[in-house]
């Protein structure tokens, strides 16, 4: 395995869409139910919502590959702050990211390509004017948590989450980001 990290281009959106499809679900709760997570799909992870991201100036896609084969993506948007929360500190709007997706194909779970990303994500921030990035993981995800809280991230709150139209309960962390 020979994973490489890249920023996302407009023609990953065929491999993006269906890697998005498989991975979501597996974020969910056990229990949540199945039509919700695909109507969350179909309207927020499908190829005219990557575009924007991709295109958009305040938002930085990053893919993983192995060989041809992309295998994990994330999507950070500058400028979000959590809706629906419950916070124990407040984030700056100038100068907070989201991480708002972070995923990685099963069969590569355990292979080193979610550290892999999240050290490019904080080389990315390092130079820039962004200096928190927080992110909301489903509260029953004891695996992304444990791998958050291993990068760096604390826990600073809870916030609901709406999948198509099921509200899910997430947790909050956030982490300082590097700098020079």
């Amino acid at each position: 395995m020979s994973v490489s990290i890249r920023k996302a281009k407009l023609t990953d959106i065929h491999e993006l869409v269906p890697l998005a499809a498989r991975t979501f679900p597996l974020a969910c709760p056990p229990e949540m139910d199945r039509a919700a997570i695909e109507q969350f799909i179909k309207n927020e992870l499908n190829a005219d919502v990557f575009a924007d991201w991709i295109t958009r100036d305040d938002c930085y896609v990053l893919v993983a590959t192995d060989g041809a084969m992309l295998v994990g993506y994330t999507v950070c948007v500058e400028g979000e702050l959590p809706d629906n929360a419950q916070l124990e500190m407040d984030l700056p709007v100038e100068t907070t990211v989201m991480l708002s997706k972070f995923y990685v194909h099963p069969e590569f779970h355990g292979a080193g390509v979610s550290k892999k990303m999240m050290n490019h994500l904080m080389e990315q921030y390092v130079t820039s004017k962004q200096e928190w990035m927080w992110l909301g993981t489903n509260a029953a995800n004891a695996r992304a948590i444990g791998f958050y809280e291993r990068a760096g991230f604390q826990h600073i709150g809870t916030r609901t989450f709406d999948v198509g139209g099921v509200v899910a309960q997430d947790v909050v962390l956030a982490r300082r980001l590097p700098s020079l």
